[in-house]
């Protein structure tokens, strides 16, 4: 009777494993989960018309340097050095490295995150994005302010350098308001309709 009981509980005991047993390795074998696209947000100024203006008429801001390659020169492979030794890689120039890739930046974006995000008016964003243009002309010409970018001049604004004081820093530009950008992209020719000059 004994050993009946003994086998008995045995037998109860290993059902019980197994029910046990089950659920976790159900529970090992997970699903992959499939995670969705990120959503990139796009702002809801991006199609302001002043935006486009700002973003098309400071578009040069916003490009990547160009690098100039030589042209017309042909470098010729360079020789290994020396006489190979059995068993080693002959030796070339190094390799060169590979470009940079630049992220690729949309000026409608940057004009509708300075509105939005750092909550500026257009007429700010003018004038920062002029005081950019200028500085880089300035770097180009003179050597100086090269190191004044959009996102600088926008830090050192919010920082509390007030308008006039970046002027006086970095010198007024000479578009400072919207309609002046709207002016010099759009210019009208004006005609005299027909009449002659007498």
């Amino acid at each position: 009777m004994k050993n009946k009981i003994k086998g008995f509980s045995l037998l109860i005991a290993a059902l019980m494993l197994v029910t046990i047993a089950t659920p976790i390795f159900a529970q090992g074998e997970v699903d992959p989960v499939v995670e969705p696209e990120p959503v990139v947000e796009v702002s809801s100024f991006v199609d302001h018309p002043i935006v486009k203006l700002l973003a098309s008429f400071f578009a040069n801001l916003f490009a990547p340097p160009v690098v100039e390659e030589p042209v017309g020169e042909d470098v010729p492979p360079t020789e290994p050095v020396g006489e190979p030794v059995l068993g080693e890689e002959p030796v070339v120039g190094e390799e060169e490295p590979l470009p940079e890739v630049l992220p690729v930046v949309v000026p409608e974006e940057v004009v509708a995150a300075m509105h939005e995000e750092q909550d500026l008016g257009f007429g700010e964003i003018t004038k920062l994005l002029s005081i950019v243009t200028q500085a880089q002309a300035l770097c180009v010409s003179d050597g100086l302010f090269c190191d004044v970018t959009v996102e600088s001049l926008t830090a050192e604004y919010k920082a509390g350098e007030g308008m006039g004081e970046l002027f006086k820093k970095y010198g007024k530009p000479e578009f400072t308001g919207v309609g002046q950008v709207r002016k010099a992209a759009n210019p009208k020719v004006k005609s005299n309709n027909g009449k002659g000059n007498k």
